[in-house]
Order: C-alpha cells, then structure tokens, then sequence
C-alpha cells in the first residue's frame, strides 16, 4: 500500500512538473515570420533580443526583427515597427535585407503597404502580436519595386 501511494505521489508530482514547465516555456519571447518577397520565399525566426512592444492604453508600439538562416549563416533579416493606435496603427514600416547584397536594402511604409492585426494583446509582460503584411517594397541594388506578403506571429517582452 505504501509503494502504491508514493508511486502515485511521484506520478502527480512529475505531472505538475511538466504542466509548469510547459506554462513557462509558452510564454517564452520568440516565433517566426513566414511569407514571400517577390519569387523567394521566407521563413525568418523572430530573434527576442531584437524584438518589443509597448502598450498604453490603446497606442503600441511594436518592433520585431527575424533572421533567417540556411547552413549555419544569416541570409536575409526582416524588421517590422508599426506605431499607433489599435486596432489600426497609423505608421508602420518593413526593411528587409540580404548578407549577399549588403547596402542594398529593400523599404516600405504605409504607403505601399497593407497590415492587417488579427492579435495585438499583452498578458504578464508578453505581447502576443500577428498579422500580415502585403504590398510592395523598394530598394535593391537597381532601385526596384517588388511584391511582399508577410504573415507573422510572435510573443515579445513588453516594455515600459
């Protein structure tokens, strides 16, 4: 009788164990930003240390930033800031850039770009935040214009 209860004791502490450990670990700074620019696609991971968010009653401020990487090296990273009132923010801006064509950066704004929200909400410190982006962005060693559509989802630690 002994073994029996301690062994369910064991199991009802490894199961509390797992619960709390898995309520921790989904609140963790991070996700990933996944879309095309022109022909090539994207799946960029969203690098915490680079990322936050601010909110103020109903005015945020968000900046993320994702880096993808193939063979150990980065080869494209992606920062987004959008700024304003929710659930529309007025300002909103995307760079996107390449390690083999370093300076030749490609930029859009409200202007050339869409953002649809479907989350932007804050719980204990982290902001949960996702959307798309389409439109188009300009840059590029020629000067050129090209499609983006950009659907993200991350968790960024929330500042003051």
């Amino acid at each position: 009788m002994f073994i029996n209860a301690f062994i369910r004791r064991s199991i009802n502490i490894c199961a509390l164990s797992c619960l709390v450990a898995t309520a921790a670990t989904a609140q963790e700074p991070g996700g990933q930003v996944i879309g095309s620019f022109g022909e090539q696609p994207l799946e960029l991971a969203i690098s915490p240390d680079l990322s936050a968010a601010t909110i103020i009653g109903s005015y945020a401020d968000a900046f993320l930033s994702g880096v993808q990487t193939a063979d150990d090296q980065e080869t494209a990273f992606v920062s987004l800031m959008l700024s304003g009132e929710l659930p529309d923010p007025a300002e909103l801006s995307l760079e996107i850039a390449f390690a083999q064509d370093m300076g030749a950066n490609w930029r859009g704004d409200g202007e050339s770009l869409a953002l649809e929200l479907a989350e932007f909400s804050a719980t204990d410190g982290i902001v949960s935040l996702s959307g798309t982006i389409t439109g188009e962005v300009s840059g590029g060693p020629d000067s050129e214009t090209r499609p983006v559509t950009l659907s993200f989802d991350a968790l960024l630690e929330q500042v003051n």
